[in-house]
């Protein structure tokens, strides 16, 4: 059980990154946020099977549930609850989440692996999602363009 006593959806507690390190508030990005196009996912990426890209599909779009409006998306934290203070993506208290945080608790809530999800979300932004979503030019409507661009994506693999 965490620290402040919340309830937890399992034993899936990862390490949230730190905030105000030095690191993260002194690294440089590259690339400008932009809008996000489709770019084609391989079927080799997913193996091509059907249930894999099924259950890819169906935890992305829960994710982009999760973090459809604006207060519900973060950065700098898998999830945050009251008070924008990080919570574990499994508390019951946890209400805004990061890209890779919507979509470790999509997973769970659906009990689908999260890991073509993740991958498809990072093939279409052709960075890791933790920098691609910290990045702080990045704007929530940039998250969900990706999301949707992962989705289209993955339904149009060839089966």
């Amino acid at each position: 059980m965490p620290f402040d006593c919340t309830p937890v959806l399992d034993d899936l507690s990862k390490p949230s990154p730190a905030i105000g390190d030095d690191a993260a508030e002194t690294r440089t990005v590259a690339r400008t946020a932009g809008p996000i196009r489709v770019r084609p996912i391989p079927a080799w990426y997913v193996n091509g099977q059907a249930e894999r890209v099924e259950a890819a599909i169906a935890v992305l779009a829960r994710a982009r549930d999760l973090i459809a409006d604006e207060p519900g998306w973060c950065k700098r934290a898998l999830a945050r609850g009251w008070l924008d203070i990080p919570a574990p993506v499994q508390s019951a208290f946890a209400r805004r989440f990061c890209a890779i945080g919507a979509i470790q608790r999509a997973a769970k809530e659906l009990g689908l692996p999260f890991k073509d999800a993740g991958g498809a979300l990072e093939w279409q932004t052709a960075r890791p999602i933790p920098d691609w979503n910290d990045d702080p030019r990045r704007t929530h409507a940039d998250v969900v363009a990706a999301f949707d661009a992962a989705i289209v994506a993955l339904e149009i693999i060839p089966a």
